[in-house]
């Protein structure tokens, strides 16, 4: 009985694993244009991160606490990593608290021109961050959550 009973219970914890996969969207050439129109009028930060990026990680967690507590910005993950990386970014966003909301993982070959698409300047350094102004307006920052431009704008787009 109890060996049936831990084999159900097995299969029941994979049923629910499997359910609780978070789905990394596709992001392509467009992707951040599709992005920018998907939320209009509203404060949108679409961070880009990676599993072999230290920076990335360790902040992963104040994502978190910023989700929490700036609910007027809309904010987006994207994952740099390869596809076969994807379990790595998934087990990192549900340590740091993060497998809700959007999250999007490189789906082309050329991620040169997925980084000319953001930004015309920038060549894959991570972390990094596009930040869309309830205006359009595009600001870049790369660098940690903590740098002072994202902090100002952070406080300017939560208002």
């Amino acid at each position: 009985m109890l060996r049936r009973l831990a084999l159900v219970a097995g299969a029941l914890a994979g049923v629910l694993a499997q359910a609780a996969a978070l789905e990394f969207k596709p992001y392509r050439a467009g992707s951040f244009a599709e992005l920018r129109k998907a939320h209009p009028g509203r404060p949108l930060a679409v961070h880009y991160w990676s599993v072999t990026c230290p920076a990335c990680l360790a902040e992963l967690p104040d994502w978190a606490k910023l989700l929490q507590e700036k609910k007027a910005i809309d904010v987006v993950f994207v994952n740099t990593d390869q596809e076969n990386d994807r379990k790595r970014a998934e087990a990192r966003l549900a340590k740091a608290g993060l497998t809700e909301g959007a999250h999007f993982g490189f789906a082309d070959e050329f991620a040169e021109k997925l980084y000319f698409e953001v930004d015309h300047d920038w060549r894959g350094e991570l972390p990094f961050t596009a930040l869309v102004g309830a205006d359009g307006k595009l600001e870049t920052v790369t660098g940690a959550l903590d740098d002072p431009q994202m902090a100002a704008w952070l406080a300017k787009a939560a208002k």
